[in-house]
């Protein structure tokens, strides 16, 4: 059971973190072209990137939880865990007060409705690499044991 929770744990991490580095190239790639089909194209891929992200972050959550409470290898007083879990609340809510509103002000600006394209991609790239960030450290967190 460890085995399959962790295996869950690490490949729902890896999509989360994948799919973020992802669109650092797609966005940048999507808003190159013609921007009505750009519009076009992000407003799609911002319907199911909300119900992607939201499966693999909560499948991290869970399979995480279920292996301190399932392992005599992990205790929740364990640094690792604590940051890690401080680090899912921390992304949270960095995605929900900065992340939404700059993806918001990213399309507009792409549809013509606001700033610079150029400008609102350069705003989205810094506000998800904060969040990378805050992930990749998660990982060296988890590898190190710290």
């Amino acid at each position: 059971m460890r085995n399959l929770l962790l295996l869950i744990h690490i490949v729902s991490a890896a999509g989360w973190i994948g799919a973020g580095l992802f669109a650092q190239y797609a966005y940048t790639r999507i808003t190159q072209d013609a921007l009505s089909a750009a519009a076009d194209s992000l407003a799609a891929i911002g319907k199911k990137a909300s119900w992607y992200f939201g499966a693999v972050s909560g499948l991290v959550l869970v399979s995480g939880v279920s292996l301190v409470l399932t392992s005599d290898a992990y205790g929740w007083t364990d640094a690792f865990v604590i940051i890690g879990i401080a680090a899912f609340v921390l992304s949270g809510i960095w995605q929900s007060v900065v992340g939404n509103r700059t993806d918001e002000r990213f399309l507009a600006a792409v549809k013509g409705d606001g700033d610079n394209p150029i400008v609102a991609l350069r705003r989205w790239r810094r506000v998800s690499t904060v969040d990378l960030a805050i992930l990749l450290f998660t990982v060296y967190v988890m590898i190190a044991k710290l």
